[in-house]
C-alpha cells in the first residue's frame, strides 16, 4: 500500500518516540512510503524554528526521509501547502494520507480514492488491526 505522511507526522517521528515513529517504520518496512521535496522543506523550516536546540534533528530527519520514494510536488494551490501535499499524494496513487492536522482531517476520511487518516487510524490500518 502506498502511504504518504504529512509533514507534521514526519516531524513528530523525528523529534518524539511514539506512534508517528512507529508509523514511519511500519510504512517503510511493509508498505511504500511516499514523500515530496515540499515535506522536506517544511520539516527543515519547522525544525530550525521550533527545535533549534536539537541540532541533530535535520540530519536525522533527512536520513529517514531519504528512504521514502520522492514523488513530484504539486504547485497549486500555491498558498495552501496542505492541499498541495494531498494532491501530490493523490497524483502518486497513494491509498493513505496520514496527518494530525484537523483541517485536513475534515477533508476525509476519503478524498477520492485517497483515505485521509489520523495517525491512530493509520496505525490500526497499517498494522492490520483495523476492523
Amino acid at each position: 500500500m502506498k502511504v504518504f505522511l504529512d509533514t507534521n507526522v514526519w516531524l513528530s517521528a523525528t523529534v518524539f518516540a511514539g506512534l508517528c515513529e512507529a508509523i514511519v517504520l511500519e510504512s517503510h518496512q511493509r508498505h511504500r512510503l511516499l514523500t515530496t521535496r515540499l515535506v522536506q522543506q517544511e520539516a527543515h523550516a519547522v525544525l530550525r524554528r521550533k527545535f533549534p536546540h536539537l541540532s541533530h534533528a535535520p540530519a536525522l530527519f533527512d536520513a529517514v526521509w531519504s528512504q521514502a520514494e520522492c514523488v513530484a510536488d504539486v504547485d497549486e494551490p500555491a498558498k495552501d501547502n496542505d492541499a498541495r501535499l494531498v494532491r501530490a499524494a493523490q497524483a502518486a496513487g497513494a491509498a493513505v494520507f496520514v496527518t494530525g492536522d484537523r483541517r485536513v482531517l475534515s477533508w476525509g476520511p476519503e478524498s477520492g480514492a485517497l483515505q485521509i487518516l489520523s495517525p491512530r487510524q493509520a496505525w490500526l490500518l497499517l498494522s492490520g488491526q483495523a476492523q
